[in-house]
């Protein structure tokens, strides 16, 4: 991000967010079309396989992304679920052409994220406490 002053030219000490959104983005899709893939449903939350490999996935994510990145951790668990979410829905839509209960899941998909944003803030609450 560029400073006033600063010609707009971004300063070489602050990290880039492109890299861990890019993170956020692939851990959110590729657990859901892992479980998808390897469970035998078509909606992977309704396979047991997608809360005993695909949501500790996502948590452990926002944990480490939340240690690595710990300023705003909020938007790696938002990035996460997120990108899951639209990729869920686009999957659907791309099957059926319709979404019938879309309210539902998206009310499925924030509480999902609840886990991903303690996970996200105790990695930002480890980070401060690690020596340096």
């Amino acid at each position: 991000m560029a400073r006033p002053g600063s010609d707009n030219l971004p300063s070489d000490n602050v990290p880039s967010d492109i890299v861990p959104l890019a993170i956020a983005v692939v851990a959110g899709v590729l657990s859901w079309d892992l479980v998808r893939l390897l469970g035998v449903h078509r909606e992977a939350w309704d396979d047991p396989l997608y809360w005993m490999v695909g949501l500790p996935l996502m948590i452990a994510a926002a944990l480490m992304l939340g240690l690595g990145f710990p300023e705003h951790p909020w938007r790696w668990a938002l990035s996460i679920v997120g990108a899951q979410a639209i990729w869920a829905t686009f999957l659907s839509f791309a099957a059926e052409g319709t979404q019938s209960l879309l309210p539902l899941g998206l009310v499925t998909f924030a509480l999902i994220s609840l886990p991903c944003l303690a996970a996200a803030y105790a990695g930002q609450w480890l980070r401060h406490r690690l020596p340096e």
